[in-house]
């Protein structure tokens, strides 16, 4: 028997298979373009007698469900990589991640392309990639119902024609492909036409960022997402509190992005996405962020990943009308990622004092967003934290090597005069000096308003008015050991910031 779970969130019964049917599993993957085509063959295929020979699990996505087989609209990634392995046969959409997956679990795919003129993709993209790899033998080629049906007959005659044959050569050539196809989805994703306008905060945490964010955020035409890096496990997957202190599954802002990104959250497989990100979004592989070569596989997830980055911030600019969205994600190798997106991206690097920033890390935090009682905010020993303050401000001063504006904020200089700084942000950000409205600041505190923020320091769940004044505890309790190696690691740095390392 083999059992096919539904994913969580929704209807929780498990489905068992008889094993003495040949197994067919057709999906379309994640994308958010309905694929009716290939899920109509497919149910039109087992309606003609075919459900009485097989069992066939059919994930369909946006697509109209199927009338027969198992339909699941959405399958948890290890689910569906598990059922591609006790598959007789597998059908896929013809988008390179699904074929090398399909490939991986020692299955040659059924891959039938999707076409951008009829509304399935933004492009022809899958057409030519899987012309490529069909002629070298890397998939089984569909690209109308009558070649799907007949490979899968093909198939149930002989299994042996759906076993992927791992040859040394032909994997090269499929690489190369891979490769190739990678090359033109970069260059349609930069021909796009950036319309959100992103600003990105950066640098190592506890530098204020957070409060900065929170007061770009009451002026006119911006709107603060939080930290964007962190919205698939923090929102999806642990459904933890927005700035606004509900759930985010409750949360009616990010509820409105979730449909007009992705057609509703549920169509998001926020593990793969999660998995992604984890494996993408790393500094050591900066390398690779900025000259856009890596591993095939890697690169495939990076172009997954910026493809729902695309959908979600475009649906943030259209769901709260605002000029400027405010990401705080504070992270380089995102904002070397966001690089290639389909955005319009500014960053500030927020630089603090660091024996501050190391002070401050070495502090027990509670996550008040998070549901257990006994979550709290990751702790830094002084080196370390002094180090990744270096690390993270030469890395957002290397975007400006990328034509990526980079204008460099002072803690110390925001907490002297909010004011000033936040009209010098929007004016960076393109605003005009009579359009930046700075009424809700005082020389000393701030009026703050609920937000819809995810992850990030807990002040984002503050609201009313509130004293804006610089932290300096370090100066009177950080240990003079401590403060020695904060000075010492950071003296590079120091140089260029001119921060005062005497008292």
């Amino acid at each position: 028997m083999t059992p096919v779970k539904q994913p969580s969130g929704t209807d929780e019964r498990t489905h068992s298979l008889p094993g003495d049917k040949p197994l067919i599993v057709v999906t379309v993957g994640s994308d958010h373009h309905p694929f009716d085509r290939l899920i109509g063959w497919i149910d039109r295929w087992l309606s003609n007698g075919a459900k009485d020979r097989v069992d066939c699990v059919v994930q369909y996505g946006t697509a109209r469900p199927p009338k027969h087989g198992i339909p699941m609209a959405y399958l948890p990634h290890d689910e569906l990589m598990r059922l591609m392995h006790h598959a007789d046969a597998v059908v896929v959409q013809g988008g390179p991640m699904s074929v090398v997956e399909s490939v991986r679990t020692g299955k040659l795919p059924i891959a039938v392309p999707r076409i951008g003129r009829l509304g399935e993709v933004v492009d022809d993209h899958q057409v030519t990639f899987c012309r490529v790899i069909g002629a070298k033998g890397g998939l089984l080629l569909a690209e109308d119902e009558e070649a799907t049906l007949a490979h899968l007959e093909s198939i149930l005659a002989d299994p042996e024609h759906g076993v992927a044959r791992h040859d040394t050569a032909q994997e090269a050539q499929i690489q190369k492909a891979i490769q190739r196809f990678g090359d033109v989805a970069d260059q349609v994703m930069n021909e796009q036409t950036p319309r959100a306008r992103v600003l990105m905060l950066g640098g190592f945490g506890r530098s204020g960022s957070t409060l900065l964010e929170r007061c770009l955020a009451e002026t006119r035409g911006v709107t603060a997402l939080g930290e964007v890096l962190h919205l698939w496990e923090r929102g999806l997957v642990d459904d933890e509190l927005c700035g606004c202190s509900s759930r985010f599954s409750e949360c009616a802002f990010w509820q409105d992005i979730g449909r007009r990104a992705f057609g509703g959250w549920e169509r998001v497989d926020a593990a793969q996405l999660v998995e992604d990100r984890r494996l993408v979004v790393r500094n050591r592989h900066l390398p690779e962020l900025t000259i856009g070569l890596s591993t095939p596989g890697r690169r495939l997830r990076r172009l997954r990943f910026l493809r729902h980055l695309n959908s979600l911030y475009q649906a943030a600019h259209d769901s709260s009308r605002g000029d400027i969205l405010v990401d705080s994600s504070k992270h380089p190798a995102y904002a070397y990622l966001l690089r290639r997106a389909a955005v319009n991206l500014k960053c500030v690097l927020v630089v603090r004092d660091p024996r501050g920033v190391a002070f401050s890390w070495s502090k027990v935090v509670k996550r008040p967003e998070s549901s257990q009682s006994d979550a709290y905010m990751p702790r830094y020993s002084t080196a370390r934290a002094v180090f990744n303050w270096a690390a993270y401000g030469t890395a957002f001063h290397g975007l400006s090597l990328l034509r990526v504006p980079v204008m460099t904020v002072h803690y110390e200089d925001f907490m002297d005069d909010p004011s000033r700084v936040v009209k010098s942000i929007m004016s960076f950000a393109g605003n005009e000096a009579e359009e930046i409205d700075t009424s809700h600041l005082g020389s000393d505190s701030v009026t703050l308003t609920e937000h819809h923020t995810v992850a990030g320091n807990p002040i984002r769940f503050t609201t009313g008015r509130l004293a804006i004044r610089a932290d300096h505890q370090w100066r009177h309790e950080m240990p003079a050991i401590q403060r020695l190696v904060a000075t010492v690691v950071s003296a590079p740095l120091n140089l260029i910031y001119r921060f005062r390392l005497r008292r």
